[in-house]
């Protein structure tokens, strides 16, 4: 992908390191299932572009299916709820 010009290196940066930011950043964790660490994290990949925008909105507002799909064995196996699947690509 690198190649092709197809890798964000934003993204990237994101994927491997997570939000490094030292700032608490904007409101607090509502769900007891995720960490605070996936919150900080969520709190800045909303940010990183189009596709990632709505991502915490979703989740507040299907949380009982995100809750389902974080508790699968193997998430990664299964379609990503809120349609997420169909509209990132093989990176994300």
């Amino acid at each position: 992908m690198d190649g092709e010009g197809e890798l964000n290196k934003t993204e990237l940066d994101f994927f491997l390191k997570g939000n490094t930011s030292l700032e608490a950043g904007g409101k607090q964790n509502p769900f007891n299932w995720m960490s605070n660490n996936g919150w900080k994290d969520l709190q800045r990949l909303i940010n990183l572009g189009a596709v990632w925008t709505n991502l915490m909105t979703d989740i507040e507002n299907n949380e009982r299916i995100w809750k389902e799909w974080y508790d699968i064995e193997a998430p990664e196996q299964t379609n990503i709820p809120c349609g997420y699947s169909d509209s990132l690509n093989k990176f994300q």
